[in-house]
């Protein structure tokens, strides 16, 4: 806090002895073809990194998650979730906005416009993104006639993969409307095998393997989306935007597991499912632009998600006492989410050089879940102790209120605040709760052009933000320890901690962070810069993972269970370096050469953990990427490489468990070959240096530990991709 305050002076003190108030009209800040992606960036001040329709087009990639990981901002952990500021878990992440319906990561980039990046928190993205927003655009209908046809072959594990995609739109002729049409379609297969073994020790005793086991999954994702949008122009000031959306995903699961304990028993469980999630939403945009510098936008969005899945375990267990038995547990839970949101935004200028922007977000998300679980054909009574349904419904409201002022040529200021109200209803059989809580977050953003030079800037942010929890980590019901199944017609017995359930907790609080962000950019010409950034993050109610023995309904003894829990306070900080240089921007002898990278340091701490691994899982002490691509003169090829590091650490966030990770090393390269100005020819090779990873899980009893050591498999993947413009 200190630091804070002392920054806050400074800048205070130098806003005293600046340049008088400019009274000329703001510029206004218009991302469009012509203007570079980090040109773009530059006048926001709480800094906002953006990813534009050329460098999308350019990539030669598929979806989103792909261009994500390579972005230097963006940090990618060793389990693959995507986050900011290398915490994956505090990242928001929107579309259009809103929050999305879905596997965001997994969108066609025929569908995107551009991304938006930004690693704090302000009045309008709302009070949640502890780490910052990451907000994706979808491609609006243009005036412009375009067709697109994407097509690609890929492999990993010997396992073929395909993807396609088709976009079309255009204006309608003679009439006031403009309309796209956005189809896509993938199948990617997913092959992976784990070894294992543990030992038990004691104070008393030496370690001694306590089990060993194998374990090989195989799985399919089966993608189709369809989206399109209708732009009627009804006048000069009014435009009516329709935008409906559908999508599938799902796919085939198979995996085989096998354990052997010292004391000869075994079990081999075999399972296979399948599940399928369907999606549909009718976005409707009114657009109002009131006077030359004032709008009105009213955003409502309806969506349904749909989750059908079914699964059956056979387990067969050898206990050399006793003869083989067989147990068949099936399940066929379905889910059936429906949201609205309502978001209304107004903006003005004002000739002194505000710009405010204030408005009010209203959502609604009700989730029905529906179970069906037997037990060697019975139904299991374990479970249904806590019915066979259970309801979450959410209802929030939130306002917010901007002023981005240009003070002058040097200085400019975003100040605003956003409050959320949050009430949930959550219905589980007989038991019933309904946490609420309040979410106030101030945010103060300044930023200095370094001798009134745009390319050179300081920022400086302090924001109050929020992780509220989700609906499944609030609902009570567990799912049961593969290794310590329960009987049908009993309630469950006693399991160990290694073989411990997971539940939600229905008393989680939200997280409460102080954000402080502290950079200094340096552009090079219109499409290059450098940037450093120190940032903090005090969090409050931190939540952490717990392993608890405790009485639960499912169980006639107590059982341990593990969920997520509020656990003291967390310290983070973190000094990142990341750079984006154009071959242009240097010299004409480098204008194929384009650059990128990224090295990030980072320290947490959290107050309820013994050290000296207490740190926040998924935040690595230090991450490196870097990149680049360089265009042959002879040939009309491109070709690009890309690399990340992530050193292996031991992290303890919980009280009962501490947990190893070994390095991961990810190299990639791609080839682009424009064969003639509509078709284009990619050819992709991720993860060239595919290796074993290896982890330790550590589970810390009273009297012993149990140490648990995982190796798993990696797999390179080659992609083929064909793209024409018709």
């Amino acid at each position: 806090m200190r630091f804070v305050l002392t920054c806050l002076a400074v800048c205070l003190t130098a806003l005293a002895r600046a340049e008088p108030t400019i009274t000329a009209p703001p510029q206004q800040v218009v991302v469009n073809g012509s203007q570079g992606d980090v040109e773009a960036g530059r006048d926001f001040v709480a800094g906002k990194i953006v990813i534009g329709k050329a460098r999308i087009a350019a990539s030669g990639l598929q979806n989103v998650g792909e261009l994500l990981g390579r972005e230097p901002s963006v940090s990618v952990g060793k389990d693959g979730r995507i986050g900011l500021l290398g915490l994956p878990g505090y990242t928001q992440i929107l579309v259009d906005g809103m929050p999305p319906q879905g596997d965001t990561f997994t969108l066609d980039l025929v569908h995107v416009e551009r991304i938006e990046i930004i690693k704090s928190s302000t009045a309008a993205t709302g009070p949640i993104g502890i780490a910052g927003t990451i907000n994706i655009i979808r491609r609006k209908a243009q005036k412009t006639r375009l067709a697109q046809v994407n097509a690609g072959v890929s492999t990993a594990a010997g396992l073929p993969g395909a993807d396609l995609a088709w976009s079309t739109g255009g204006p309608l002729e003679g009439k006031p409307l403009i309309y796209s049409v956005r189809l896509s379609a993938m199948h990617k297969p997913v092959s992976s095998r784990m070894d294992y073994m543990a030992t038990r020790e004691s104070a008393f005793a030496a370690p001694a393997l306590d089990y060993s086991g194998q374990a090989r999954n195989r799985n399919a994702s089966n993608i189709v989306n369809a989206s399109g949008e209708l732009t009627w122009n009804i006048d000069s000031a009014h435009t009516l935007t329709f935008s409906p959306e559908a999508g599938y995903f799902g796919g085939p699961r198979r995996s085989r597991q096998q354990r052997f304990w010292r004391d000869g028993s075994a079990l081999l469980t075999r399972q296979d499912g399948n599940s399928a999630m369907a999606t549909f939403g009718i976005p409707l945009r009114w657009d109002w632009r009131i006077d030359p510098d004032s709008t009105l936008s009213v955003k409502l969005n309806v969506n349904r998600v749909h989750v059908d899945s079914d699964a059956l375990r056979v387990d067969t267990s050898n206990d050399p006492r006793n003869v083989a038995t067989v147990d068949e547990l099936a399940s066929t839970p379905t889910s059936v989410n429906t949201n609205t949101f309502l978001h209304v935004d107004y903006a003005t200028e004002f000739e002194n050089g505000h710009a405010l922007t204030a408005g009010a977000k209203f959502a609604h998300n009700r989730a029905n879940n529906t179970y069906a679980d037997f037990f060697n054909g019975l139904p299991d009574y374990s479970l249904s102790v806590l019915g066979q349904n259970d309801t979450a419904r959410l209802t929030s409201s939130q306002l917010f209120f901007q002023d981005e002022w240009r003070i002058n040529r040097t200085w400019a200021m975003n100040l605003g605040s956003s409050v959320e109200r949050r009430a949930y209803r959550l219905r589980e059989g007989t038991a019933s709760s309904r946490p609420r809580f309040t979410m106030w977050a101030p945010s103060l953003h300044v930023s200095r052009k370094i001798g009134a030079d745009r390319k050179r800037q300081l920022r400086l942010s302090v924001a109050r933000s929020y992780r509220a929890p989700f609906f499944d980590e609030l609902l009570w019901r567990p799912v049961i320890n593969t290794f310590a199944p329960c009987r049908a017609q009993v309630l469950c017995g006693a399991n160990t901690l290694d073989t411990a359930d997971t539940a939600g907790n229905p008393a989680l609080q939200p997280e409460r962070a102080l954000g402080v962000n502290l950079s200094y950019s340096h552009g090079i010409g219109k499409d290059s810069d450098v940037t450093l950034e120190a940032y903090s993050r005090d969090i409050s109610n931190k939540t952490g993972y717990e392993i608890v023995l405790a009485d639960v309904p499912w169980a006639g003894t107590p059982r341990y269970i593990g969920r997520q829990a509020n656990l003291g306070t967390a310290r983070i900080r973190g000094l990142n370096i990341e750079a984006r240089l154009s071959g242009k921007d240097l010299g004409k002898q480098l204008a194929r050469l384009d650059l990128h990278g990224s090295v990030g340091l980072a320290d947490s701490a959290l107050s309820d953990l013994p050290g000296p691994d207490n740190h926040i899982s998924g935040q690595s002490p230090w991450r490196a990427k870097i990149g680049g691509s360089y265009t042959l003169q002879a040939v009309p090829v491109k070709l690009g490489v890309d690399a990340s590091y992530l050193p292996d650490e031991w992290v303890r966030d919980s009280v009962r468990q501490r947990v190893y990770e070994s390095s991961k090393l990810v190299l990639g390269m791609n080839a682009s070959w424009t064969v003639s100005k509509q078709t284009r020819l990619v050819l992709n090779l991720d993860n060239l240096l595919s290796h074993n990873r290896s982890r330790i899980d550590e589970y810390l009893g009273v009297a012993d530990v149990v140490r648990r050591t995982t190796a798993t498999s990696n797999h390179s993947r080659i992609a083929l991709r064909l793209e024409t413009r018709l």
